[in-house]
């Protein structure tokens, strides 16, 4: 890593050239398992020396995005250049609702092909998320969502997926494990592996079905991985009505209410909300997001929604919920 770019990039952070960078450090942050286009995150930290013999501590994110030809069109979930296309874009600075997003302070495209996306460090407080944290999420995500149904004007950009639920289920659809005859009939033999299978036929026949439905969702701009590790909250931005958002690899327009329901599905796969808790928290969350909606000034049909909410239920035919 360079350390003249180092420089440049703290001067840009700090608004000034005259501190120099006396020590920098550059450490390894973020999950083990990333995104398939994502080559690392780092977090550089370090100090420059200021006039008067002043000096300043600062801290930014370098976050490596590699170049996919599996994934270079727009119209993939996972569209490789979504993110910086988005923070190039200028887009994610000026978001309704109090949503906030890191700055950029420089883009670098790189002779390998990788992007180096550099980014002001927003950082979380390290806690367990607890009841009312997971309502003022929900609440401010209503929010955000509602001032699109009711004016902000959509981003008409080219790098935003706007079938992105389409897309993505596509994609598992090549994961599919198709078992041999020998392994079919001893996964049929056991009564609840059985049961499971049938009840996953039934759903996997109507998925795109309930596709569809959600298509006919009034649209708004969604950010397709809202769950806690890319929300930044904190006390300072809660009493100013805000929430930070990182992230926005998946950013798409999408029905109202898809982000509600990927957020409450990523809570409980990660193991952030107890299985046994679900329709506790379904139906917290649901309520926190209509109040923001209404907040936002929305005076629709909360079942709009609720309809995307509703088909989350483990293991339930897909049927009982076909026309909420």
């Amino acid at each position: 890593m360079d350390k003249g770019r180092i420089q440049k990039i703290s001067s840009r952070l700090l608004q000034t050239e005259m501190g120099m960078v006396t020590d920098w450090r550059c450490d390894s942050i973020g999950p083990a398992n990333r995104n398939f286009v994502t080559g690392g995150i780092y977090r550089i930290s370090g100090t420059s020396e200021m006039s008067k013999g002043l000096s300043h501590s600062w801290s930014f994110i370098l976050k490596i995005v590699n170049a996919d030809p599996n994934r270079d069109d727009p119209s993939h979930y996972n569209f490789w250049r979504r993110e910086v296309l988005a923070y190039d874009s200028g887009y994610l600075q000026n978001l309704p609702a109090g949503i906030t997003v890191p700055k950029c302070l420089a883009i670098d495209e790189k002779d390998d092909g990788s992007v180096w996306l550099w980014l002001e460090d927003f950082r979380h407080e390290p806690r367990r998320w607890e009841w009312n944290d997971y309502a003022y999420a929900a609440e401010k995500l209503g929010e955000f969502n509602t001032a699109y149904l009711l004016g902000t004007p959509l981003p008409e950009y080219p790098w935003v997926n706007r079938q992105w639920m389409r897309s993505w289920i596509k994609e598992c659809f090549q994961y599919r494990y198709v078992p041999d005859e020998t392994s079919r009939e001893l996964l049929q033999s056991h009564k609840r592996v059985s049961e499971i299978i049938r009840q996953f036929r039934a759903l996997e026949a109507a998925v795109f079905y309930w596709v569809a439905d959600l298509e006919q969702l009034p649209r708004t701009f969604a950010h397709q991985d809202y769950y806690e590790v890319n929300m930044i909250l904190n006390a300072d931005l809660q009493q100013e009505g805000k929430l930070g958002l990182i992230d926005w690899q998946f950013a798409s327009i999408s029905g109202v209410g898809e982000d509600l329901g990927r957020f409450l599905g990523l809570a409980v796969s990660r193991g952030q909300i107890p299985m046994e808790q679900f329709d506790e928290f379904r139906e917290h969350l649901l309520s926190a997001y209509l109040q923001g909606m209404k907040r936002a000034g929305w005076l629709g049909d909360d079942n709009l929604p609720a309809s995307v909410a509703l088909p989350l239920l483990p293991c339930v035919p897909y049927g009982k919920y076909r026309n909420c």
